[in-house]
């Protein structure tokens, strides 16, 4: 059981949050880099192997922080590909579900953001969770760092693709990248972090203005409002045209490259005549230099409505339509759909 009294060490922010503290105690303010190097870049779990700090400073750690704040709750593997689903349980009693994805030669990691989900699209199991709360912070790191330590691997690549809206949680998620990317901390490149979100536009400029260089995935799933407005029902209340343009600007002024996220689901946004409208409202908004892709996403099954994934045919006839008209276009590879940890089927 987790001491709720303490202070969750992750939390605080490296740089002057933590060093106030450290001073504040009538400790050498060089202390606080000491303490940022084991927690983040030694990845030390227990304030013991923080062996280069005084005895009594470390026992003032232990009697006053945590380094980690979740339990595992459950860990299944996928039998299909080897991807693992963890549960975690908070400190508080919410459940929070991080999704691990090995591969020969890089492991990526699917982070949530929030428990439950406030945008509740229709395809997504996600959506039929209650929102609860925003994660801090240190549970979004913290989910890095449980994972690494029980698979024994190295993360290479951060996915903001799990439960919740990113960019609903701005300030934590912001600030766990700024940490993601410091070289003093988990020391990942620009490329290595993907932030999907799904459209909400004056959090996008924020991030552009604020210069928060990541790889921007927006979730649009149409071209027309009709369309888009029976997979998300209206939780979003800017126009597809408004969320592409925001994008694209993030991607100049960031010099990063934008992906498009397109759930094709049968008889809904998977005709011909839909990726052609794709196509065209995507032609209309680029210029010279932007660099996009878009990302098909064949529908995983969910239960949770009545929607059927696309055939075949209808996958390579979109797929063919978007290189067509000059896109580059990729149809994802379904992963963990045997354990609930597809896209589109996390839930808790």
């Amino acid at each position: 059981m987790i001491n709720t009294n303490k202070t969750f060490m992750l939390d605080l922010v490296p740089g002057e949050q933590l060093e106030s503290h450290v001073v504040g105690q009538g400790i050498s303010k060089f202390r606080a880099q000491q303490v940022v190097d084991w927690a983040y870049k030694k990845k030390a779990d227990s304030f013991s192997q923080f062996s280069n700090l005084p005895a009594d400073f470390r026992a003032h750690l232990e009697e006053n922080f945590t380094l980690r704040s979740f339990t595992l709750k459950e860990k299944i593997t996928s039998q299909m590909d080897a991807t693992v689903r963890y549960s975690f349980k908070t400190h508080d009693g919410f459940e929070v579900v991080t999704v691990f994805l090995p591969r020969k030669n890089r492991n990526s990691i699917c982070l949530s953001t929030q428990v439950g989900c406030p945008v509740r699209c229709v395809f997504c199991a996600s959506g039929k969770v209650n929102f609860k709360r925003n994660l801090s912070r240190g549970e979004i790191l913290e989910q890095i760092l449980q994972v690494e330590k029980a698979e024994n691997a190295e993360i290479d690549s951060i996915l903001f693709m799990g439960m919740g809206e990113p960019l609903l949680n701005y300030d934590n998620t912001v600030s766990a990248i700024k940490s993601l990317l410091d070289p003093g901390q988990f020391g990942y490149g620009r490329r290595n972090i993907v932030l999907s979100t799904a459209g909400f536009v004056p959090q996008i400029v924020k991030l552009s203005k604020e210069n928060v260089p990541v790889r921007l995935a927006l979730s649009l799933h149409a071209s027309d409002e009709t369309t888009r407005e029976k997979i998300i029902k209206g939780k979003i209340p800017y126009f597809v045209e408004d969320i592409l343009d925001a994008g694209l600007e993030y991607g100049r002024e960031t010099k990063s490259k934008v992906t498009i996220e397109y759930v094709l689901i049968d008889g809904i946004n998977d005709s011909e005549q839909a990726a052609i409208g794709l196509a065209k409202l995507i032609g209309r908004k680029l210029i010279k230099n932007d660099r996009l892709q878009v990302n098909i996403i064949p529908y995983n099954p969910t239960g949770v409505e009545l929607f059927n994934a696309p055939s075949a045919e209808n996958i390579r006839i979109f797929k063919d339509c978007l290189s067509g008209g000059g896109l580059l276009a990729t149809v994802r590879e379904s992963r963990g759909a045997d354990i609930g940890a597809a896209c589109g089927q996390i839930f808790i």
